[in-house]
């Protein structure tokens, strides 16, 4: 995994890097004929054209060269050296003694051997409908052994999220192989005899499910010692003629054709964290392929969290396409060819935007014109037309970002990294500026009601433009913590970048609390300056017309402004969905799943922003003429 971010010192002329081992360190890999923890330091390199420059005394040759400047042949590799298409690595003469063993192969995965000549066992694993695809699979290899203990091997497979299928190679013969999915053991291969190369299909079915003893059993049995329970594990294979194997916490049994259990040893207690080298994030587990000299590294991630290293999730008070959306696009594909979730999206942004910018820019005439805007409450509105209007078009735009970013259509890490910082954040500035403007426009509402005629319309006038000046700053400054802690990152095993923020527990908390409060202040303000219009202007109505009780002004009143009260309840339940699944829904669980209650969530919090043209113009008699003269103008031209 490398991070495409600022190094802690900046990289003149090279490249930054994070280690791998520790994310939070960076370091500068220069440029040749650069050296220096900044890549400021010029040297000469004397290296050979074909050589890497790690400083003015250090040249990282060829595998084909060597020497102290890389200006060498070695002769121990020759095309036959290796066999199918392995790639031939020569040793260094003057630690081996023998030209034999001066030379090793990287075979290809379907071969092994020291020349690569021997082919492997290829192993296809399909998944029942009924099953759901885990995002890796833990393997366990039994070899039977007459008059010894079975050895048991066991590897891990990731699947990846466009895969529905597992295919692998092993070099080692075996009889039994069990699977495990979500904690659930599966027999999916029995062979009296050990199995040699060749090619083996192999379809995981519900029905050859493992049951655990204390399925079969009740507790009390559950418990007594193993050599009190294993004298009646014949029995469940007699009374369940389905039933093709259990297991206790130290044996696996199968019922075989005579319906006896044939138990043995296994080891359920296999510790995945990579002998303590475990460099997987959120609780992942760490799996190498050789428990000796491991070659590689897998991580096995628990529920929410997904990604090479387990770093990736959608937990959390900011609701990312990219997290609902990265896993599901497929690289390389035409729209045509992309998932069902894919093609909604579409659909649902070209609604959003046609319907939201043609809203939005019918307020923005209305509320354009010098009748409107000759007090504040006209400023406000007009500002908040023009902010939904942007928040509609930088969320489409972020959505085909992520579109053509994804399926190769932009290939610019600069320009990617770069919309990565500042496209959310904006949208979060946006849509909680478009609140705090309705909100204020409540303030004016209410406090014209209380001054009454002393109300003066040029100092109110002058005020909104401070204060929509102010939203906007303020809004920023309390989001600001966004983009300085959004990553761009390269996931290797996926092939694919990520956009990221990745707050501290600190900052996370000041997240969450903030969208709390950017969320339900506005809404609160717009409720309690609603009641303040309803009960002012009954009151001032009862006091010119005492013939009549107030209960019933006040009822008159509310049917009258009964709108300002609906308003903020609709839009605050349109925008609820947005907080309710980041909060409550938990997390999105795994990658590969279609998380269609995500999508919507997402793009239903944006028709707030569409709305301005039904809840401010249309409750409303003169801004609703305003919209009339602007269609009328508009038709006549």
């Amino acid at each position: 995994m490398i991070f495409l971010q600022k190094c802690q010192s900046s990289c003149l002329h090279g490249k930054c890097f994070s280690y791998v081992n520790n994310r939070n360190l960076t370091f500068c890999r220069c440029d040749s004929g650069w050296s220096g923890v900044a890549c400021d330091k010029k040297y000469t390199c004397n290296c050979s054209s074909k050589s890497v420059c790690v400083s003015d005394s250090i040249c990282l040759c060829p595998l084909e060269r060597f020497g102290p400047r890389c200006y060498l042949l070695r002769s121990s590799c020759q095309s036959d050296s290796c066999l199918n298409g392995g790639t031939c690595v020569p040793g260094d003469q003057r630690h081996t003694f023998s030209h034999r063993n001066n030379l090793a192969c990287i075979c290809p995965e379907q071969y092994s051997g020291d020349r690569c000549e021997h082919q492997q066992t290829q192993i296809e694993i399909a998944f029942h409908d009924q099953l759901s695809i885990p995002q890796s699979l833990i393997i366990h290899f039994i070899v039977v052994r007459k008059g010894a203990e079975h050895i048991q091997t066991s590897i891990m497979k990731k699947i990846r999220f466009d895969q529905n299928s597992l295919s692998f190679y092993v070099s080692f013969t075996f009889n039994l192989i069990f699977v495990i999915i979500h904690n659930n053991y599966y027999l999916i291969f029995l062979q009296e005899q050990p199995i040699n190369t060749t090619d083996i299909s192999i379809k995981i079915i519900p029905s050859h499910r493992c049951l655990s003893i204390d399925e079969l059993f009740n507790k009390t049995f559950a418990k007594k010692h193993l050599l009190k329970r294993i004298k009646y594990y014949h029995i469940p294979c007699q009374e369940r003629s389905d039933l093709i194997c259990f297991y206790d916490n130290t044996h696996i049994c199968l019922c075989d054709h005579y319906r006896r259990a044939n138990c043995f040893k296994f080891d359920h207690n296999t510790t995945y964290d990579c002998q303590g080298a475990n460099l997987c994030e959120n609780n992942g587990y760490c799996f190498q392929d050789y428990s000796k000299c491991p070659t590689s590294s897998l991580c096995v991630c628990v529920d929410c969290y997904y990604g090479s290293k387990c770093q990736y999730s959608i937990k959390g008070p900011s609701l990312s396409l990219d997290a609902i959306l990265n896993y599901q696009i497929r690289s390389n594909l035409r729209i045509t060819q992309q998932p069902t979730i894919i093609k909604v999206a579409i659909i649902l942004s070209a609604i959003i935007f046609l319907f939201g910018f043609i809203s939005n820019f019918l307020s923005f005439l209305t509320f354009r014109s010098k009748i409107v805007c000759q007090v504040g409450c006209g400023l406000y509105l007009f500002a908040s037309s023009i902010t939904a209007m942007i928040t509609i078009t930088v969320c489409v735009i972020k959505f085909w970002f992520l579109l053509a970013s994804q399926t190769g259509s932009i290939s610019n890490r600069r320009f990617i990294r770069i919309q990565c910082i500042l496209v959310d954040f904006f949208l979060r500035v946006l849509l909680s500026s478009v609140d705090w403007l309705g909100g204020w426009v409540a303030i004016e509402r209410a406090v014209s009601i209380l001054i009454g005629i002393h109300f003066n319309k040029k100092k109110s006038k002058k005020i909104a433009k401070w204060v929509i000046l102010m939203v906007f700053v303020l809004t920023s400054c309390t989001y600001i913590h966004d983009p300085t802690n959004r990553y761009l990152s390269y996931d290797e095993e996926e092939q694919r970048l990520w956009c990221f923020a990745k707050y501290s527990s600190t900052v996370e908390i000041f997240d969450s609390v903030i969208s709390i409060l950017h969320f339900f202040i506005p809404f609160i303000i717009n409720c309690i300056s609603a009641c303040i219009i309803i009960i002012v202007t009954a009151h001032n109505l009862l006091v010119t017309q005492k013939t009549q009780s107030y209960i019933r002004f006040l009822h008159r009143q509310f049917q009258h402004h009964k709108h300002l009260l609906i308003s903020p309840f609709i839009l605050i339940i349109l925008a609820l969905p947005r907080l309710i699944i980041s909060f409550l829904s938990g997390c999105k669980k795994s990658a590969r799943e279609e998380h269609w209650l995500f999508l919507f969530g997402y793009f239903i919090s944006f028709s707030p922003s569409m709305l301005t043209l039904i809840v401010f113009i249309l409750p409303s008699n003169m801004y609703k003429k305003e919209l009339i003269k602007v269609i009328k103008r508009w038709s006549q031209t």
